[in-house]
């Protein structure tokens, strides 16, 4: 007897959206807690930056002690505290108990249930959304828009961007319509705001010649980024969509289903000015889908009239006396290209053609794997490389990674090295040790290459326990590998570098700066051993 029975499958999938709801719930709650102790670090240092006067040396020591405090969490960077405080003053009443709350905060009033739903909707969005609407906009309100948004349709923090670099907010709902005529008004806002215009479709170009099929081919083949384009919960139900009547075959240049409001979307495309005719076909195709497509449960089809440019007053007049509902928008698409050249190049479809015909007369069985191959070169986001381990690369990683990187250990030690009798910093090149940078850089002319560089900092006699004095050795290690280079701590982490770089790739101001502070921190911890196995 089998134990998957039509029973187990429903608990089982039951278990499997409890557990799933379960999750998300716990990640909405964390990331409550997340930006509520953001929220309230920017606020301390805006607070303080008014009454005491913090500069940007406070904020960096705060950074600093933060890091040291709990070196297991990320986001204590200068950076990010910056955001923080940006954060707090952009929205002053995101937290109403909060711990600076007092007599001299000057925090609004707002009711606890104004500020629960405050808080989910915007745990909602993870700290790097945040932080892209704190620098891409500055008006609050269009703020709030793209939040609200973004939480409603889910978007990814790339698709927020371009959301708001296409300028969502001047565009959508401003669709010439007849939907309050034509809609149950409970219903008719809802369908306005499902529609934008003009519509932006950037990422096409078409020449001067194209006609409706153009356009139409070329926003299927970027059907990934006109759905983007279109919004949420439309889904695509064909192209030159055919409905017969009669004997006579009609066809729908493209025909969407949306899921929420369950209304088939039927979309006329055309390449010139808005015409009063246009209307009246797309009458004829929604009487058709309705007809024909509607089944029970589904509300009436809704048009949509794509042109290049529309008179306002003339879509007005067109729409007045029309029992359907239709609305009629402009689109914009990639007009970078000179005007004399538009006409010039080749349609998308001609290009398609030729393309098509090339590969076929061509292709090789092998051509179909160097395809794909090239196909996952192109999504790589890695840096290319561009020159091997040599002598000139071996020279350079001296003077711009290892000299600066000894300087800073130097610079570092004093408050610690005080405590030791004697204190020295060494650089071995592969086994040959240099008490100087001269020393170390006239070895290294001599050699063609290194393939391990170490910056040795040794403490000898701790002073502070008498007869129980003890000496430390510190080691960063610079490996050269063939085409990258890699430092990590003598010692740590089982030997995983903490940077790999390629040799045309210099370590940041701020890389060094957290290279320095693991390198100390970990000194630190040594030296602390040894105390307390003596005491």
């Amino acid at each position: 007897m089998s134990l998957i029975t039509p029973a187990y499958i429903q608990i089982f999938n039951n278990l499997k959206e409890r557990i799933r709801q379960a999750r998300l719930n716990a990640t909405v709650r964390l990331n409550v807690e997340l930006l509520n102790i953001y929220w309230e670090i920017g606020s301390i240092i805006s607070e303080n930056e008014k009454a005491k006067g913090w500069g940007a040396k406070v904020v960096e020591q705060l950074a600093k002690d933060l890091r040291n405090e709990f070196p297991d969490m990320k986001g204590f960077s200068v950076r990010n505290l910056r955001y923080m405080r940006d954060f707090a003053l952009s929205y002053p009443d995101y937290l109403s108990n909060s711990i600076l709350q007092n007599d001299s905060a000057k925090l609004h009033s707002i009711n606890n249930q104004s500020i629960t739903n405050l808080q989910t909707t915007f745990a909602n969005l993870s700290w790097h959304h945040h932080t892209t609407l704190l620098d891409k906009l500055s008006d609050p309100e269009i703020r709030k828009f793209y939040i609200n948004e973004t939480v409603k349709n889910g978007w990814s923090r790339d698709i927020m961007v371009y959301q708001i670099e296409s300028e969502l907010h001047l565009r959508q709902g401003k669709i010439t319509n007849n939907f309050n005529s034509t809609i149950a008004s409970e219903q008719s806002e809802l369908v306005t705001q499902l529609f934008k215009d003009p519509y932006k479709f950037d990422f096409i170009y078409l020449g001067n010649e194209a006609k409706e099929r153009d356009l139409e081919e070329a926003l299927v083949n970027q059907l990934t980024k006109f759905f983007i384009e279109l919004g949420q919960y439309f889904a695509y139900m064909g192209r030159q969509y055919k409905l017969v009547v009669g004997e006579k075959e009609y066809f729908i240049d493209l025909l969407f289903y949306h899921t929420r409001l369950k209304r088939y979307i039927v979309i006329e495309l055309k390449i010139d000015d808005f015409k009063p005719e246009y209307k009246g076909k797309v009458d004829f195709y929604l009487n058709l889908v309705d007809d024909q497509l509607k089944s029970n449960g589904d509300s009436d089809s809704v048009g949509l009239i794509l042109c290049k440019t529309k008179d306002g007053l003339v879509a007005e007049y067109a729409l007045r006396d029309s029992s359907k509902p239709i609305g009629i928008a402009e689109y914009k698409i990639n007009e970078l290209l000179p005007e004399h050249l538009r006409g010039e190049l080749p349609t998308i479809k001609d290009l398609e053609t030729r393309l098509d015909t090339e590969i076929k007369e061509l292709q090789k069985p092998v051509d179909k794997k160097i395809n794909r191959l090239k196909e996952l070169i192109s999504g790589l986001k890695q840096p290319k490389v561009k020159e091997a381990r040599n002598h000139s690369t071996c020279i350079n990683l001296l003077h711009k990674v290892i000299l600066p990187l000894k300087a800073g250990i130097n610079s570092s030690l004093p408050e610690i090295s005080n405590e030791f009798a004697m204190t020295e910093i060494m650089i071995w090149i592969d086994s040959h040790g240099h008490k100087t940078e001269t020393e170390a850089i006239e070895y290294l002319n001599d050699i063609i290459e290194f393939g391990e560089i170490r910056i040795e900092a040794r403490l000898n006699g701790f002073k502070a326990v008498g007869t129980k004095a003890f000496n430390i050795i510190k080691e960063l290690c610079i490996t050269a590998n063939q085409y990258n280079y890699q430092i990590g701590l003598s010692r740590h982490n089982q030997q995983k570098p903490l940077f790999e770089k390629l040799y045309h790739e210099v370590l940041s101001s701020q890389e060094q700066i957290d290279l320095l502070e693991k390198f100390i921190e970990e000194l630190v911890d040594e030296i602390t051993k040894q105390v307390e196995r003596i005491k």
